[in-house]
């Protein structure tokens, strides 16, 4: 899978978009997956438990269903819309926000964790409310790899179209 697809990333004439964490999208599906072959096998083995057991492993399937559901609903299809004609960027889950102008964009490497990711913000406050517009990358060598690709395939557009000044 290259960068473009990664990042379900896409160019125009008059805007670029960007979900940055579709990526995640195959991994939370598995997931997915193995909770709902789960359900079946907690009421397989129900006979054999107590009800409290049995009361346990349903609230824990139920909360571990909520949280992935939650990761593809209201995460992963997250895009950023960078509009060229208006120099203006959105927010869109299932209706799109204004979240700032081009002229307020700065963008900044934020580390954690012992990994880094690239993250867009007002110049002002761009610690206190930031946007993140890529994955984490930890600085092995395949990290590195798809970090220069995504800097040369998707960074360096949004940061042309913005017009902040950027080298290859």
């Amino acid at each position: 899978m290259n960068v473009t697809d990664r990042y379900k990333f896409r160019e125009d004439g008059n805007e670029i978009r960007i979900m940055p964490k579709y990526n995640f999208m195959r991994f939370l599906m598995g997931w997915l997956a193995l909770g709902l072959i789960a359900f079946p096998v907690i009421f397989y083995y129900q006979p054999h438990m107590s009800r409290n057991s049995f009361q346990i492993a349903i609230g824990l399937w139920a909360a571990y269903m909520i949280y992935f559901l939650a990761d593809l609903i209201f995460r992963i299809p997250v895009t950023y819309i960078f509009d060229k004609s208006q120099k203006c960027i959105y927010k869109k889950l299932y209706f799109s926000w204004k979240i700032m102008d081009f002229n307020e964009m700065t963008y900044f490497i934020h580390e954690e964790w012992g990994g880094y990711h690239f993250c867009i913000g007002k110049k002002r406050n761009q610690f206190v409310k930031n946007y993140r517009i890529s994955n984490y990358f930890s600085g092995s060598k395949a990290s590195n790899r798809r970090e220069d690709e995504y800097i040369d395939q998707i960074l360096c557009p949004i940061l042309e179209a913005v017009g902040i000044p950027r080298e290859r």
